[in-house]
């Protein structure tokens, strides 16, 4: 198959490029990033097809009306500013046209879901590659986009609706608050005051305080820094509620959807954003959780008594080739990746 004329559609329909979006890590995600590492011509529909695919999340989907499919297909496709599909090649399959308009209209489905009607036009924020991106929005609100993530906004907010962001990626958000001085609820503060991010089948409502989100294809997590954030997951006919206290890290994972609460140290979550992490009697074990966290790496120590040590001073945030080595300098241990894989050890003698 020449995948390099592969059209966004074609991307959506591909089996082993769904498999990608699911779990980067699979096979089919290391072919697929290797692969459009070699073929850069084809990333910007590589990554409109994976916003589509993404969009459809872990979630059952509400039916929708046969006549508003395509429409509300045409406005997503609109809205993000993709490019019409050209027409298919007569080359393609025939049960990946049948595929492909499948997973248009379920993509049509989600559409009617997640993106609300009078949306009109947006603007999208891209960061590039391992270089964060700084935005100030209209309200004043301030987002930090790590390298490769995607924010996309209204052009205007209307001035009764809420200000809505959509994410793919990893940003910290510093959120101008509106609300009158006495309103301090999210559920009950007026349409106007809240603020909403859109992220991995989330909806982060805050009315001004400081969070990271990631959202990644398999996992999306929100780390509350100060103030109260609330987390709904949308699921059937109901939706999960979850309302974070300074400190809570809330997940959800394709493998596992509901809503996951633990406290961790917000500060080490939006350290990329000043790139060094600054640790103050962290222990190893924390260290591991945020290298799963943040990297998706999984931390292997031979020895369990690694894992109950404290660092004390900064690593290298932003760079997996400089934070290992000087992890392993500070703990003087040996430590050593492949792949995904972890592992840190106790050094020879």
């Amino acid at each position: 198959m020449d995948f390099t004329q592969y059209s966004v559609n074609d991307f959506v329909a591909d089996e082993s490029f769904q498999a990608y979006v699911a779990d980067a890590g699979s096979a089919a995600g290391q072919f697929w990033q290797a692969w459009l590492t070699q073929h850069p011509a084809q990333q910007l529909a590589a990554d409109q097809a994976h916003a589509l695919v993404q969009g459809l999340g872990p979630r059952q989907l509400f039916p929708v009306p046969a006549e508003l499919k395509q429409q509300e297909l045409l406005r997503l496709r609109q809205a993000l500013g993709y490019e019409e599909p050209r027409p298919w090649l007569r080359w393609q399959r025939r049960t990946r046209r049948l595929a492909g308009a499948g997973a248009l209209a379920l993509l049509a489905a989600a559409a009617w879901w997640q993106w609300p009607a009078g949306t009109g036009p947006t603007t999208r924020y891209v960061a590039g590659p391992q270089q964060p991106r700084t935005l100030t929005l209209p309200d004043g609100s301030v987002v930090v986009l790590n390298g490769n993530a995607t924010l996309t906004t209204a052009r205007r907010w209307p001035a009764a609706a809420p200000r809505e962001v959509w994410l793919t990626g990893e940003a910290y958000f510093r959120v101008t608050h509106l609300a009158p001085a006495a309103v301090r609820d999210v559920a009950t503060a007026p349409a106007s005051a809240k603020f909403v991010v859109h992220a991995g089948g989330l909806d982060i409502v805050v009315l001004g305080t400081q969070f990271n989100v990631n959202s990644q294809p398999a996992s999306t997590k929100v780390v509350l820094s100060s103030g109260k954030v609330a987390v709904a997951r949308r699921a059937w006919f109901t939706t999960e509620n979850v309302l974070m206290q300074p400190g809570d890290l809330v997940e959800t994972t394709a493998a596992a959807p509901a809503l996951a609460r633990r406290h961790v140290q917000p500060a080490l979550y939006s350290a990329w954003t000043q790139g060094q992490l600054r640790l103050q009697q962290t222990s190893v074990r924390e260290l591991a959780q945020l290298l799963r966290d943040a990297y998706g790496w999984e931390v292997i120590a031979t020895d369990p008594a690694l894992l109950g040590q404290t660092l004390t001073g900064v690593l290298p945030a932003n760079d997996s080739t400089l934070l290992l080595p000087a992890l392993a300098k500070s703990l003087g241990i040996e430590a050593t990746r492949r792949g995904n894989v972890v592992r840190l050890q106790p050094l020879a003698r």
